[in-house]
Parts: C-alpha cells; sequence; structure tokens
C-alpha cells in the first residue's frame, strides 16, 4: 500500500501555491501528484480519486477527512471481515469459562450440603464405623440367606428333573403339573439369582460410599478443630 507522504511547508510557500486557484470558498484537496509530489488543489483528478486523498479547510488548512484509496477500502474490509471470526472465538472463550466457573460454584453448593448432611447424620467417627459395621452385618446375612435359598432351589429343579425322567422311563407323559412345577422352579431360581447380583452390587457400592464417608468425615472434623482453635 503507498501511504501519502506530505511534507510540511510554510504559511507563505502554502499561500503561494495557491495564489493560482479561484477565490471563492470551498474545500482544498491534497494528494500525491503523477510523481509522487504531495499537491494541493480546488479540483481533483481522477487518478487521485483512486490512490486515496485529504479534504482540507481553505480557511484553516485542517484536515476534514481522509478518504482512503480502493486497494486501502478493500483491506480494511477483508480486516474487519477477518477480525469476526476472532471476535467470535473471543465470546466463546468468555462464555466457556462463565460456564465453568458457575459449575465450580454449583459444585461447590452441593458439597457443602454433603458435608452438612454427613456431619449432622455421623456426630463421630465411631458413629459412622458402627453404622458402616451393622449394613454390612445385614447385607452379608441377606446375602448368605440368598446363597441358602439358591441351593434349596437347584436341589428342588434337581427332584423334579428327576421325577420327569421317571415318568418318561415307565413310558408316561410328563403330567401338566409337574412341568408346571418345574418351570416354577426355574423362574424362582432366575429369580434369586437376579437378587443375589443386586444384593452383591449393593454390597460393593455400599462399601466405596462409606470408605469415601469416612475419608470426608475425618477431614471435615480437622476443619472443624483448627477453626476452633484459631478462633481461640
Amino acid at each position: 500500500m503507498r501511504k501519502l507522504n506530505f511534507y510540511p511547508v510554510s504559511l507563505l510557500a502554502l499561500a503561494l501555491s495557491l495564489s493560482s486557484l479561484p477565490s471563492y470558498a470551498g474545500n482544498i484537496y491534497r494528494f500525491l501528484d503523477e510523481n509522487g509530489v504531495s499537491t494541493l488543489s480546488k479540483s481533483l483528478p481522477p487518478y487521485a480519486a483512486q490512490q486515496g486523498y485529504e479534504i482540507l479547510d481553505d480557511k484553516s488548512f485542517r484536515v476534514i477527512t481522509r478518504v482512503m484509496s480502493k486497494k486501502e477500502s478493500i483491506e480494511e474490509s477483508n480486516a474487519e471481515q477477518a477480525a469476526v471470526p476472532e471476535k467470535q472465538k473471543e465470546q466463546l472463550q468468555l462464555r466457556q469459562a462463565q460456564l465453568k466457573q458457575e459449575q465450580r460454584k454449583r459444585l461447590e453448593k452441593e458439597q457443602k450440603i454433603v458435608d452438612q448432611n454427613l456431619l449432622d447424620i455421623y456426630p463421630s467417627i465411631q458413629d459412622l464405623i458402627k453404622t458402616r459395621d451393622e449394613y454390612f452385618g445385614y447385607i452379608n446375612k441377606q446375602i448368605a440367606d440368598t446363597n441358602t435359598q439358591h441351593e434349596y432351589l437347584q436341589q428342588k429343579l434337581h427332584q423334579l428333573q428327576q421325577a420327569a425322567a421317571e415318568q418318561e422311563l415307565s413310558g408316561q407323559a410328563i403330567s401338566n403339573k409337574l412341568n408346571e412345577q418345574i418351570e416354577a422352579a426355574q423362574k424362582e431360581i432366575v429369580d434369586n439369582e437376579l437378587h443375589l447380583e443386586s444384593l452383591q452390587n449393593d454390597n460393593l457400592n455400599s462399601s466405596h460410599q462409606y470408605e469415601h464417608d469416612l475419608i470426608r468425615l475425618r477431614q471435615l472434623q480437622s476443619m472443624r478443630r483448627e477453626a476452633e482453635a484459631d478462633s481461640q
């Protein structure tokens, strides 16, 4: 891009350069002529309009406006268009930062509620351990009873299947009642297995939860003791 380079001139030289111009009031154009020399004129040649110029007040010679060349206008327009995606990117980054901050505040608020509930339910570490042990005693008994029930149902199904086999060996058709008993036993076994799986999952999940609660409760109680010590 070729810039307009205007060189300072004295007021006398400026007045002499304008002596041949008409005396009526109006604006003066300043531009580079075909030789690259800064020129003042009451009229604007076509080539100057293409390369860019300045409009001056004819009394004070103050620059009123700067008219860019066609090339400069295109470059400025391209620069503005290129800045749009960058602005959108900045807005997106700002929004993402705001969402992260909101999420962090929400998590902190939720954690405070969980911590307070933990302190309300378990006044001491011993209370939590006692509750944990009682729960695992209960759930382990449920698992043991379900395993015992499973063995019983397996034996029951085996007996029913043996009875069905004996009827077939004797040349008799298996009775409808016996078929219904076999189907019922099979269903009980499936239900029992699903119940056992649920109990085992509860046992595992509760183990992780109690371990987490125990660690967190110790942290909260330690923080409370430090706060009490600082306040004294």
